[in-house]
């Protein structure tokens, strides 16, 4: 049911912070899915899209909704990102209504969001909107007074592979120009609000008070993970061995 996916979808986003620390602690990702599940459930670290958002997609499978991976394209500068740059969960036929649903982009969407043209829809704070381009492809868009939007995605529905996504992934981790080596970042909702650590400051934002506090070591970094996000520098450094 929707009101299933619903309570899932922002109990993960309660659960699962998103970061993207094994970058900047040299651990390869690897898009196996009992590695995956090592180290969200087992291990209580977070993850980006192509970790976050395929696990997703394999426990939705499992549960029995009709789902499908499919690839989203961000803006850089006035391109467009590479194909697969994004992963997105597509469920489909759900009382006969498709639904995108994404846990795996930071501060983002908090519900799963209908596939429906030119309609608003509010999530907490912002409006979100599917509208389409020249060529047919989804642009999602968003809004802060349901007036102004702007681009956040473009996709297709087109149904991908898990293994498609691989060689992008590759490229992220291969290349130090890469925006997940640029700093180190980690997110997470929690039921009053949102606080997110990067490699300069922490950012409380609970009960809209939000406090700012500037990170000046790492050794600063290591202790606000731990207090904030309950990750230690061994679960960073942690060698899964089987």
């Amino acid at each position: 049911s929707l009101k299933y996916l619903r309570q899932l979808h922002r109990n993960h986003l309660l659960s699962v912070p998103y970061e993207n620390l094994d970058f900047h602690y040299k651990k390869t990702i690897v898009l196996d899915i009992p590695k995956l599940f090592d180290k969200v459930v087992n291990h209580h670290r977070g993850g980006i899209s192509f970790e976050l958002n395929i696990l997703f997609y394999y426990l939705l499978d499992r549960l029995g909704f009709e789902v499908q991976l499919i690839s989203a394209r961000h803006k850089l500068g006035d391109e467009l990102s590479p194909e697969f740059d994004h992963v997105v969960v597509l469920v489909k036929s759900l009382n006969g209504l498709d639904y995108i649903c994404d846990i795996g982009f930071g501060d983002h969407i908090l519900f799963p969001k209908e596939l429906k043209l030119n309609y608003s829809q509010l999530d907490f704070t912002k409006y979100y909107r599917f509208e389409k381009d020249a060529d047919d492809n989804w642009i999602l868009k968003t809004s802060s007074d349901n007036s102004t939007f702007y681009f956040v995605y473009q996709f297709t529905e087109q149904p991908r592979g898990q293994i498609e996504f691989i060689p992008r992934l590759n490229q992220h981790q291969d290349s130090l120009d890469s925006r997940y080596h640029q700093e180190k970042y980690i997110t997470q909702l929690f039921p009053e609000g949102r606080i997110t650590l990067t490699s300069r400051q922490l950012i409380i934002n609970l009960k809209g008070e939000p406090i700012t506090k500037e990170i000046l070591n790492e050794d600063a970094f290591l202790v606000q993970l731990e207090q904030h996000f309950g990750i230690r520098v061994q679960d960073l450094l942690r060698q899964v061995i089987h």
